[in-house]
């Protein structure tokens, strides 16, 4: 969807490590960091609050409350078929697959699958760094990341696994999994009032802690949230944002 997003103030908190609302490590309940970051990408300077904020995607669902959602799936996942041309000018060559849990109804896995697409070859995704080229393949290829639509069950279990508490609402990295939930995905969270905007800030974010960035905080009251900040628990002043690089140049973080 490009730049058609509305350039539109965006939201919330962080601290260091690898969720996106994302899960907390076991005795520390708000922030943790699982398996070992991939190399981190070199931090272009923060663009200043005054920095226009790109548009928010554009209107679409608003976020419900709590629609209900399916508690828990097969365990077992299909991986979209196909795949994509290399999106990004510069970087290293990451490949990633796009899994939805069976027993999901509610998304089906290539509708998923184009989202995440769409958001990972936007021109203010991570690939505005010059860093990083992302390309999705299929089924038998070797990626080296999944994209996963995950029930709450699973994502606590998944997440569970390299120390993660997700308490069945919060998304998570784990190792070479980007595990969303499909309670967010679903609903979406406080401080969002456009689910695309959702939808973009926590792929981002997800796929940011596999990148090696971990969480940071509200940089100032109105200034727009760093997309590795916990926008999903708290927007703390600043304004919701999707984007690591909201104007497609500056790295905001």
């Amino acid at each position: 969807m490009g730049r058609t997003l509305l350039r539109a103030g965006f939201a919330t908190a962080a601290m260091t490590v690898l969720l996106a609302g994302c899960g907390t490590s076991a005795p520390r309940p708000e922030f943790n960091q699982a398996a070992s970051p991939q190399p981190m990408p070199s931090a272009q300077p923060s663009a200043s609050a005054a920095a226009s904020p790109s548009a928010s995607p554009s209107a679409k669902p608003k976020p419900t409350k709590n629609a209900p959602v399916l508690q828990r799936g097969g365990g077992t996942f299909h991986t979209a078929a196909g795949g994509t041309e290399i999106v990004g000018s510069a970087g290293s060559l990451r490949r990633y697959q796009v899994q939805v849990e069976k027993g999901i109804t509610a998304f089906d896995t290539d509708g998923f699958a184009a989202k995440v697409d769409e958001i990972l070859s936007d021109d203010r995704s991570w690939i505005a760094s010059k860093k990083w080229r992302l390309q999705r393949v299929g089924p038998g290829e070797s990626p080296n990341f999944y994209v996963k639509l995950a029930t709450p069950d699973t994502v606590d279990r998944l997440c569970g696994q390299v120390g993660l508490i997700t308490n069945g609402i919060f998304s998570c990295r784990a190792g070479s999994n980007v595990v969303i939930n499909l309670r967010r995905w679903t609903n979406g969270a406080d401080g969002f009032t456009d689910m695309e905007v959702y939808r973009y800030m926590v792929i981002n974010h997800e796929v940011g802690h596999f990148l090696g960035h971990g969480h940071v905080f509200c940089p100032g009251k109105g200034r727009l949230a760093p997309v590795m900040q916990q926008q999903t628990k708290s927007l703390q002043g600043c304004k919701a944002n999707p984007y690591p690089y909201p104007d497609g140049v500056h790295y905001v973080g």
